[in-house]
């Protein structure tokens, strides 16, 4: 895994929190296509005037790359709960999953296809990783499933959704 950590003191959203606290590992996707995980966490770890991120971003080629630290929060999470979730089944977690108890991953390149075989399997090695030192982040879900957000876009479908958890096998 490659890092290109967040500078902390630059953005009054990346605050400290306890790795005891995390439950949640949140799995979203750029909205680009043809995107790099480096690309990503070079944007997000050096230039993000956006206030927000990702812990992790992973591409089709399976590179793995972290601009935050898990003793850190990332704004990936927030905002209003969608209004239309009572329609799409989104936004279960609204309240419960937060940036302070979440880990994000976001999926890069996947804007218009199914996540590849070699992407599933570092998003696999990634959430063993998170496990290893978040020993309480036992919940995987979609941004999806805590804002109604419709990201990651191709595993909106319960179907296309059961069938990535399958094939991750954690």
């Amino acid at each position: 895994m490659q890092t290109l950590l967040a500078k902390p003191v630059s953005y009054d959203h990346v605050k400290k929190r306890n790795r005891d606290d995390i439950k949640y590992i949140v799995i979203h996707y750029t909205g680009n296509v043809g995107d790099t995980a480096e690309n990503n966490a070079k944007y997000f770890a050096n230039g993000n005037t956006r206030q927000a991120g990702a812990h992790f971003f992973i591409d089709r080629k399976g590179n793995v790359f972290k601009s935050i630290n898990l003793n850190r929060t990332a704004w990936s999470v927030g905002g209003a709960k969608y209004d239309d979730c009572s329609k799409t089944g989104g936004g279960k977690y609204y309240g419960k999953c937060t940036n302070q108890n979440s880990v994000s991953i976001e999926l890069c390149d996947a804007a218009t296809k199914f996540p590849s075989k070699t992407q599933i399997k570092a998003v696999a090695k990634t959430i063993k990783y998170i496990r290893r030192h978040c020993v309480n982040a036992k919940t995987i879900i979609r941004h999806f499933d805590v804002t109604g957000k419709k990201c990651p876009i191709t595993l909106l479908s319960q179907d296309d959704w059961d069938a990535f958890l399958k094939e991750l096998s954690v």
